[in-house]
């Protein structure tokens, strides 16, 4: 079996500001827990019609990843601004770092290149808005950003890696910064990566409400450092952490 690696990304409960502006404007951000970026990587196609239909995918534009393999797992987690534990009813333990379980991703198809991966998927909607687009919004192989998020559903940086929440962002920053991505992918020659949500018994371990995610701390995988590539963590490790996002869901199944 192939390791798995543990990853983070930030959505909108990692700052309290991006919250703040999330549930003023559930219209644009119905879902907290999920990638604030124009071209969210990891993407979990949480709009597929109906979610059986799902195709998540990686594509490296966040951490210039590449070398994904059939069978690789991902899980990834978003860390909890320490300002939002009483708004969200966090009882805290100390003062490290928390984190909200959200999903287990297992590899299933590769491509070479973003444009070989968009072939590959038909228009419907993929992001909050608009409607339909051509492909997932992780794929930027277009210098148009005819498949990003708009701007009112993400947090943009600007050139000094500051972010800015949508009433303060220009289409200039919105704009640019998806151009980053785009040289991203086409110097790094970024590959895509089709994933599916494991399942424990009936279970998806995908959860995107904050209100039923797990809580993890680093106690969770041996106090070990997380990085920018991922922490490779044992396989027991990881099965306590999927069951563990998936049983946020034992209610609803």
């Amino acid at each position: 079996m192939l390791p798995t690696k543990l990853l983070t990304f930030e959505s909108w409960v990692t700052r309290k500001e991006w919250y703040d502006y999330a549930v003023k404007n559930e219209k644009h951000v119905p879902y907290l827990l999920v990638d604030r970026s124009p071209c969210q990587d990891p993407f979990f196609d949480h709009f597929a019609p109906p979610l059986a239909q799902q195709r998540p995918l990686i594509t490296g534009l966040c951490r210039k990843m590449k070398n994904f393999q059939v069978g690789q797992r991902f899980i990834y987690i978003t860390k909890i601004d320490r300002l939002l534990f009483d708004t969200l009813g966090i009882k805290t333990k100390g003062f490290g770092t928390y984190y909200f379980g959200v999903i287990s991703l297992t590899v299933k198809r590769v491509w070479n290149t973003h444009s070989e991966a968009a072939k590959d998927f038909v228009s419907r909607r993929y992001a909050v808005a608009p409607l339909l687009t051509p492909y997932p919004p992780n794929l930027a192989h277009n210098e148009e950003p005819v498949a990003a998020i708009p701007r009112e559903s993400t947090i943009s940086y600007d050139q000094n890696r500051r972010p800015h929440i949508p009433p303060d962002t220009t289409y200039e920053i919105w704009r640019a910064q998806y151009a980053g991505y785009y040289n991203r992918q086409k110097d790094s020659r970024l590959r895509a990566a089709e994933c599916q949500i494991e399942s424990v018994g009936s279970n998806k371990a995908f959860q995107l409400n904050p209100e039923l995610a797990p809580i993890f701390t680093s106690a969770d995988w041996g106090n070990k450092s997380l990085n920018v590539q991922g922490l490779l963590i044992e396989e027991s490790i990881a099965s306590q952490l999927v069951t563990r996002i998936a049983s946020s869901n034992k209610d609803l199944s």
